[in-house]
C-alpha cells in the first residue's frame, strides 16, 4: 500500500523544482520555502515510521557522530570513519532515549562501514527491501531515531562504483571546443583501448555500442555505464572516410591528488561540510539528499517506507552516496576485519581522487565548464 497520494508526490517534485530555480529568493519567498519545508518533513513521518525504530543515534563521549542502522540482534552498522576517532567512548541512543554502551566488533574498511555491539539493545533489525524499483529521480529520504526525517531528495545517479580500478577508460582526450556532430580526439593516451585499436588524434568519434555521441558529456556518460574489459565498436570519422573499430575497455588509471588541506579548503567554501571519507565505494546510488556528515549510517527509505539503502558519504553540495540494500547485504555476508587491524590504517580508505593538470592546464577548466553549461541546459529544460 503505498503511503503518499500522487497530488503529494507532485507537491514535492513541484518544492524541489523550486528550490532550484529560486536561487536568490526574497525574504518572503525565503519564508514560504521553509513552510512548505515543514509540511513535506511532516509529511514524510509515515515513510519513516518503521526504519526509525531500526535506527540509533551512535555517539563519541556523548556527542553524536553518526546514525546507526539496527541490522541485527544488538548488532548495529554504521560509518567507521567517524566512530573510529575514540573507541573508548562509544555509545548508542535509542529513539526511546536510552544510552547503551558499544564496541565495535568489526570493520569493513572498503565501504567505510563498522559493525557495532550494543548489549542490552531490544529493537527489531531493519528489513532491506532492494533498490531495484529506484529510478533516476525516485524520491528518498532518510530516517531519524525520534520519527522524523532527516533529509529528503531524489535518485540523481543510478548504482555505481567510484573506484577508478571500476570505470571503463576509453583512452583518449577529448576537444571540448567541438561543436559537432561526434566528438573530435585532441590526443590518443599510450597503452590504452584506444591506442591499440589503432584510434587518433583529429578522428571523430560519431558511435558507441550502435549510440551517436554529440559531444563530451554524452561520450562520457555512456562511459560510465560500461566496464573495464568490455569490448565495444566505435564508429568514426577519418578525414572523409568512415570507419568502424573494436577496443577493449581499460580500467581509468589513478589520478594524482591535490594535498588533503587544499581540499578541504576548497570544500569548505561556501560553509558546506563534507564527510571525509567520501569516496572509493564500490557501488553506491547517488542523490541531491542534503544531510549533515554526521547523518551518515541512517537507513535510506523510498516513499513508500522501504528502506533501499544506508547513507555513507556528504561528498558536495547536492551529492550524497547510499549503499543500496543489495551491497549492505553482500557486505555483511562477508567476514569483517578486526578494528584494531584498521586503526593501524587510521580506518581511512583512500581519499577523493583529484586529477591535477595535465599537459594542457586549462582542459579540466574547459571540462568543468561544459559540465556546467549542460547541466544548466537541463534545469531550463526541465531535466533532472
Amino acid at each position: 500500500m503505498k503511503i503518499f497520494s500522487f497530488p503529494v508526490f507532485i507537491f514535492l517534485a513541484c518544492w524541489t523544482q523550486s528550490l532550484a530555480q529560486d536561487l536568490e529568493s526574497s525574504p518572503e519567498s525565503q519564508a514560504l520555502l521553509d513552510e512548505q519545508a515543514a509540511d513535506i518533513f511532516r509529511a514524510l513521518v509515515p515513510a519513516v515510521k518503521k526504519a526509525s525504530a531500526g535506527t540509533v543515534e551512535v555517539r563519541v563521549w556523548r556527542k553524536r557522530v553518526s546514525y546507526g542502522t539496527i541490522v541485527g540482534p544488538e548488532t548495529v552498522l554504521t560509518k567507521w570513519s567517524e566512530v573510529s576517532r575514540d573507541l573508548r567512548s562509544l555509545s548508542c541512543r535509542t529513539g526511546a532515549g536510552e544510552w547503551l554502551p558499544a564496541v565495535v566488533s568489526g570493520v569493513y574498511p572498503d565501504a567505510d562501514l563498522a559493525v557495532i555491539k550494543v548489549a542490552g539493545l531490544e529493537v527489531d533489525p531493519v528489513i532491506f527491501a532492494g533498490e531495484k524499483d529506484l529510478r533516476p529521480g525516485s524520491f528518498l529520504c532518510l530516517a531519524r531515531p525520534d520519527g522524523e526525517a532527516a533529509g529528503m531528495g531524489v535518485v540523481s545517479v543510478m548504482p555505481r562504483s567510484l573506484r577508478s580500478s571500476d570505470r571503463a577508460f576509453l583512452g583518449v582526450a577529448m576537444d571540448l571546443e567541438f561543436k559537432g556532430p561526434g566528438v573530435l580526439v585532441r590526443r590518443v593516451e599510450l597503452g590504452t583501448g584506444a591506442e591499440r585499436s589503432g584510434l587518433m588524434a583529429s578522428d571523430i568519434i560519431l558511435e558507441v555500442t550502435g549510440k551517436k555521441v554529440n559531444g563530451s558529456f554524452e561520450l562520457s556518460a555512456l562511459l560510465q555505464r560500461l566496464e573495464p574489459g568490455q569490448k565495444v565498436k566505435i564508429r568514426y570519422a577519418r578525414g572523409e572516410e568512415e570507419r568502424e573499430i573494436e577496443v577493449e575497455l581499460g580500467g581509468r588509471p589513478r589520478a594524482p591528488r591535490i594535498p588533503y588541506s587544499r581540499m578541504e579548503q576548497m570544500n569548505n567554501m561556501g560553509g558546506h561540510r563534507y564527510n571525509e571519507v567520501r569516496d572509493g565505494f564500490s557501488r553506491v546510488v547517488q542523490s541531491d539528499m542534503q544531510i549533515a556528515p554526521e547523518d551518515c549510517g541512517a537507513p535510506v527509505v523510498d516513499l513508500e517506507g522501504r528502506v533501499v539503502g544506508v547513507a555513507i558519504a556528504r561528498a558536495g553540495r547536492i551529492k550524497t552516496f547510499i549503499i543500496p540494500s543489495s551491497a549492505i547485504e553482500q557486505t555483511l555476508a562477508l567476514e569483517p576485519a578486526p578494528p584494531e587491524a584498521q586503526l593501524g590504517k587510521a580506518g581511512r580508505i583512500p581519499l577523493p581522487e583529484v586529477r591535477g593538470p595535465e599537459v594542457d592546464p586549462f582542459e579540466a577548466m574547459r571540462r568543468r565548464l561544459e559540465e556546467m553549461r549542460r547541466l544548466m541546459e537541463e534545469i531550463e529544460e526541465g531535466g533532472e
